[in-house]
Formats: structure tokens, C-alpha cells, sequence
């Protein structure tokens, strides 16, 4: 609630878990949906998983991490945090605000999909993340990408 209530443009969220849901009050799906319906943070995840439920904890993590433009890590071991760290780091100082005019009046309601590809001479194709989407009316902030 505190980032979604921020002033600021640009929000992240850098999370280190072992990925034991072991307080939340709402569902996966529930969080991803007020994310994106309050124009969330990105967020970036480090998953120091277990053997135990790390299937359910990796797929939420990726969830998360994925509709909201973020990336999501998963080290066979914590010697590795540093360097994913400052990779994260490098990232989010390497983005970039995009913004668009949807064709879409605002009163028509419902979740909006973004994709995003770019280009650059000489590469061929540029690394580009967004968020999945957003619901109208929260738009302004526009889309972060690389």
C-alpha cells in the first residue's frame, strides 16, 4: 500500500524470500489484480527456495515479477545473491519511460494488454519488459521497459 500511495512515477519493489506464503490475506490472483488496477510497483524477485512447495513459491514469484515488468531469480545458492542484486540494480537504472495514446475511450471498462517490441540498428531485436497490462484510468504513469 505505502509504494502504491507514492508520489513517485517510478516504483520497485526488491524482494528476497524464501517463498513461504506464510501471511497473506489475499490470493495470487487477488494481488496481481490490485497491482495492476493501482498502477503497482515493478517488482524483482530472489527466490531462496526450498525443496518444500518451491514449485507453488517459484510459479508466484514468476507471476508477480512477470506482470509487472519485473524479473524473477532463482539461485541454486545464496553465494549468488550479490551478483543478481547488482544485475537487478543495472536494470532498473537502464530503464525507460514509454508512452502511448490508447484508441480506447477510458468509460470502456476492463484490463488493457500491453506488448511492447522494439528495435535498434545494428541488433536486431531490443530486450523489452512491461507490465502485462493496466486498467484504465491508471495509465498515466506510462510503461517501463529496456
Amino acid at each position: 500500500d505505502y509504494l502504491t500511495k507514492s508520489p513517485l512515477q517510478r516504483k520497485v519493489l526488491f524482494v528476497v524470500t524464501d517463498g513461504e506464503d506464510d501471511a497473506s490475506q489475499e490470493s495470487l490472483e487477488q494481488a496481481v489484480h490490485k497491482l495492476q488496477q493501482e498502477n503497482g510497483p515493478t517488482v524483482y524477485a530472489i527466490g531462496l527456495l526450498g525443496t518444500e512447495k518451491a514449485r507453488k513459491a517459484k510459479r508466484a514469484l514468476e507471476i508477480l515479477a512477470d506482470r509487472t515488468g519485473g524479473i524473477s531469480f532463482f539461485p541454486p545458492s545464496l553465494g549468488e545473491v550479490d551478483d543478481i542484486s547488482r544485475s537487478i540494480a543495472h536494470d532498473i537504472r537502464n530503464q525507460y519511460t514509454i508512452t502511448y495514446t490508447p484508441t480506447t475511450p477510458k468509460n470502456v471498462g476492463g484490463f488493457r494488454t500491453i506488448h511492447v517490441d522494439a528495435r535498434a540498428r545494428p541488433y536486431r531485436k531490443l530486450t523489452v519488459r512491461t507490465r502485462s497490462g493496466y486498467y484504465p484510468g491508471q495509465e498515466q504513469a506510462g510503461a517501463g521497459g529496456n
